[in-house]
């Protein structure tokens, strides 16, 4: 931990980079909440079938209530996009923290006579163009960013601060960050949904492995493992109606014809 802060201190040592570097992040989780947030399964219901998939099914605006109401192609549509919205609130924010960091640096590096005769001011400015997303200045806003994506999803501002569960738009946001990680997950999710046919078993399974996964992948990384954490922890929250149904036992089981449904 200690050699972490130690590196986060000399990253921000750059003059510039201290007082600039809130602001790309802050910038960044707005972006990507924002685009948590863009309802596409209402979008999709709403060109698609001329309804309000929110007056349908369970009501949700994930891929689930989409593949029911709007059949298999939708749905699919519908599953691409919450993906695609995860993916770029990462990317949004990798690419915020590159571009900042370039022009601060670079510029700082230019302006310092003693670069070529000191290697150590050399690889002081360096070393942070030649990490990439690595380390803490970069690992912490991009998992945030995963973690916005999730909320923007959950509680959007274009729908009265409701949404869907956050698994696809949590599925697209890790598979930027941690790919082996995200496939895991899914490989959780797959086995349990298709073993019990109940979606929510699911995603509450990937969601309770998620923590564990990271752990086992980056046990030195308390960045990614608290991260992940937090994420399990709010996607197990948003699924609090699924777990009541399935004490009581009538959480629907999932079903590709619509009118099969039990």
């Amino acid at each position: 931990m200690s050699s972490l802060l130690e590196q986060l201190a000399l990253d921000l040592s750059v003059p510039g980079l201290l007082p600039f570097y809130p602001l790309v992040v802050i910038i960044g989780l707005v972006v990507s909440y924002l685009l948590g947030a863009i309802p596409v399964a209402l979008i999709v219901s709403r060109a698609v079938a001329g309804i309000d998939i929110r007056e349908h099914g369970s009501g949700n605006t994930g891929f689930t209530n989409a593949l029911r109401v709007l059949g298999v192609g939708p749905g699919i549509v519908v599953l691409v996009f919450d993906v695609l919205k995860g993916a770029l609130g990462g990317l949004t924010m990798a690419g915020l923290l590159l571009i900042s960091r370039d022009l601060i640096v670079g510029q700082w590096l230019t302006s310092q006579t003693q670069v070529m005769s000191d290697p150590t001011a050399y690889e002081t400015g360096l070393g942070l163009l030649s990490r990439g997303l690595t380390g803490p200045l970069h690992d912490l806003p991009c998992a945030f960013a995963l973690l916005a994506s999730v909320l923007g999803h959950m509680f959007s501002p274009f729908m009265g601060f409701k949404g869907g569960k956050g698994i696809a738009t949590g599925l697209g946001g890790l598979l930027v960050l941690m790919p082996i990680v995200a496939l895991l997950a899914l490989s959780v999710f797959l086995v349990f949904t298709f073993t019990t046919r109940i979606v929510s078993v699911g995603s509450l399974a990937a969601a309770v492995s998620l923590p564990f996964i990271t752990w086992w992948m980056y046990p030195t990384s308390i960045t990614f493992i608290v991260f992940c954490s937090l994420t399990s922890i709010v996607i197990i929250y948003a699924h609090r109606q699924n777990i009541k149904r399935l004490i009581k036992g009538t959480e629907k089981r999932f079903s590709m014809n619509r009118k099969k449904e039990s």
